[in-house]
């Protein structure tokens, strides 16, 4: 099994590899967190299965067993090569490409399968963002996501109102897919080991229309009112529109909110109905 200490390493010495810090590679060694993964997922031999960044294929392995097709994006040569040599199913389709510039709708009309597409990846701290963000907005038929990533990234994206961890991300996410933390995975089950814990976490597109007519601007508000966590929402407001107190106040008021709310204690749809309050 790949997802070990030592196949991990006999498969690095094999191919005179290091993990590529610049790529934030960390490979899963722990078979149990893998297996735990797949068992969230709840795959059938008709579902499909869109792997980013799969590594030396540590849970690409299980997934090509348990999945009926699996579609690997791979940035790194190094990895494309030992993954086309150490997993010769019929079943894996590797692409080498940054799956930032992938043009996934085009690449899903030739990845059919019988079921559902979920989404699975380790995705590296520098990256995790545009990432999440360019799958949600993806006009694809996948609906299911399930990444890991570091605990504190984790936290924030499924942070939930007058909480800590509530922020702008969290609003944005939301606004979109449901979002889940499942359980947590320690650095020790990576090798290398890493400097922090990761969490592995759940996003599944809700299909919710808020009738927000215009997302640039949305997404603007919302980076808005957080901008400044220990200020009101009308404070925040004021250092970016030439809005005075007063109709700011008088907009909350229409709203039922007191002029001393801070954004996180509203939900995403309290704050979407805030937005259209307001005329830009």
């Amino acid at each position: 099994m790949i997802g070990s200490i030592t196949e991990t390493k006999r498969i690095l010495d094999k191919y005179n590899l290091q993990a590529k810090k610049k790529l934030g590679q960390n490979f899963l060694v722990d078979g149990n967190i893998i297996h735990k993964i797949i068992d969230q997922i709840n795959l059938s031999k008709e579902d499909g299965v869109v792997e980013i960044g799969p590594g030396i294929g540590a849970m690409t392995e299980i997934l090509l067993r348990q999945a009926e097709k699996v579609l690997c994006y791979e940035i790194d040569k190094d990895m494309v090569e030992v993954l086309s040599r150490e997993l010769t199913k019929g079943n894996l389709l590797i692409k080498q490409e940054d799956f930032l510039k992938a043009d996934l709708i085009s690449d899903l009309k030739n990845f059919k399968v019988n079921q559902r597409i979920v989404v699975v990846s380790n995705l590296p701290y520098y990256i995790t963002t545009p990432i999440i963000f360019k799958l949600l907005e993806e006009e694809t038929s996948i609906e299911e996501f399930y990444f890991m990533v570091q605990k504190e990234v984790g936290l924030r994206l499924t942070g939930k109102p007058k909480t800590k961890d509530y922020n702008s991300l969290s609003v944005l996410i939301s606004f979109q897919a449901e979002a889940n933390l499942l359980f947590e995975v320690k650095r020790n089950s990576f090798y290398p080991v890493p400097d922090v814990d990761s969490v592995i976490i759940s996003l599944k597109k809700t299909g919710k229309d808020y009738g927000v007519n215009n997302r640039d601007k949305f997404i603007e508000f919302v980076q808005n009112i957080f901008a400044m966590r220990r200020k009101t929402i009308i404070n925040n407001l004021m250092a970016k529109y030439s809005f005075s107190r007063k109709e700011l106040v008088d907009i909350m008021s229409s709203q039922g909110h007191k002029e001393t709310l801070r954004a996180e204690e509203l939900s995403v749809k309290e704050i979407v109905e805030l937005y259209k309050a307001f005329v830009f």
